[in-house]
């Protein structure tokens, strides 16, 4: 075992590097809340295109955290409230509920450990908008907070990840707010937009894919035939609503569709009669809300139902453009797909993130030196040249 005897018969300077290296956090000192020391995941996060060491932290926190919602949810229970909800009834969702529960275990793997056989692939991280669209969108339609490069392993994450709070900062916040505590959109926060993204993975997400064939309508059964495959994971959208652009004529005329983002168009996709019995489970939003949801249940023993979707007719919500839009758009730009293609001068392997010295890749931290850090450093290269 290393100890303090070990630490100290190090040279001086080597002894006092180790310990405030392991004292740096943004604060001066190890912050327990901020979980400053890492574990060590069998998967890595990669790239850093131009993510300053804060923004990293806070990437690298919020995939942490991810790894927790995924883990309390990868046992669904049919009888449940949220699964009702997020994913649809049994009587309409059995051919599906196997993909949907090897969705969730595929994403709790990423919570498993180096040396695990099992091994998610690492995920390219950046901050530097490649498809330069985290200014799209506006106050009333959102904007991106992250978006999925390609369905693969490729995430970037705009400006407005970076004020979401904590996870269990934000369920303690959230829980504590008697008159919106089961709003589940109150405990939208970072580790729900990833898991939104990490659901877009072709590697994690499954969903299902349904063609027509072409030249096969057939006038005894009035219709057309399909074929049915399986795909990677994107974003639902809302069937049969009415179009949310004004029709012009010329290149403007561009059709737009309501993608199913936020917990009223989610729930809205699992409900509905005239949404395909596969939308829920295609749409990697109901996943992330689920997963929050499931994570309300176990910290706070209540679930959080609100919005709740209690109508007599489903063709009225054709014609309600106020519930089609459910709350505030704050996690996503409504319009547009978060899912996008990668450029072909975009790299899609991220290079292995390099720490600035071998020590901190001892501690698995990056290291921030501090007034208090570098003050710590000089009192114990003095104390120890004493006791030396």
């Amino acid at each position: 075992m290393f100890t303090l005897q070990h630490l100290l018969s190090l040279p001086v300077f080597l002894s006092t590097t180790l310990i405030a290296h392991a004292l740096a956090a943004g604060t001066g000192f190890i912050d327990s809340e901020s979980n400053t020391l890492k574990t060590n995941f069998a998967a890595q996060l990669t790239g850093g295109e131009k993510c300053d060491d804060d923004k990293f932290q806070q990437i690298r926190d919020g995939f942490n955290e991810m790894t927790v919602l995924f883990r309390n949810a990868a046992r669904v229970d049919w009888n449940g409230q949220a699964e009702l909800e997020y994913f649809g009834r049994q009587d309409r969702i059995g051919n599906y509920t196997s993909m949907i529960e090897e969705n969730l275990i595929r994403a709790a793997q990423y919570a498993n450990l180096k040396g695990n056989a099992t091994r998610n692939p690492d995920i390219h991280v950046r901050c530097d908008d490649p498809n330069n669209v985290c200014n799209e969108g506006n106050k009333k339609e959102g904007k991106h907070v992250a978006y999925n490069i390609g369905n693969e392993p490729h995430i970037n994450f705009c400006k407005r990840y970076f004020n979401l709070d904590p996870l269990d900062t934000k369920v303690e916040k959230a829980a504590a707010k008697g008159d919106t505590s089961k709003d589940i959109m109150q405990y939208y926060n970072r580790a729900t937009v990833w898991a939104r993204q990490v659901m877009h993975i072709s590697a994690v997400g499954t969903a299902v894919t349904e063609k027509v064939v072409p030249n096969s309508y057939s006038d005894s059964t009035g219709g057309w035939a399909t074929s049915v495959s399986n795909g990677a994971m994107n974003t639902s959208i809302l069937a049969g609503v009415r179009n949310g652009k004004l029709n012009t004529v010329g290149p403007n005329d561009i059709q737009t569709f309501k993608y199913a983002y936020g917990a009223t168009r989610a729930k809205l996709v699992a409900m509905l009669s005239f949404q395909m019995p596969y939308d829920a489970a295609n749409n990697a939003e109901n996943y992330a809300l689920y997963a929050q949801a499931r994570y309300v249940i176990q910290k706070k023993n209540f679930y959080p139902n609100v919005p709740i979707m209690q109508f007599g007719d489903d063709m009225a919500v054709l014609a309600n453009e106020q519930l089609q839009d459910g709350g505030e758009k704050k996690y996503a730009c409504y319009d547009d797909p978060d899912v996008l293609p990668r450029k072909t001068d975009t790299n899609s392997i991220g290079a292995p993130l390099q720490t600035s010295s071998a020590t901190s890749s001892m501690f698995g931290i990056r290291p921030k030196w501090t007034g208090q850090a570098l003050y710590a450093t000089l009192a114990l290269c003095l104390l120890l040249s004493i006791l030396a």
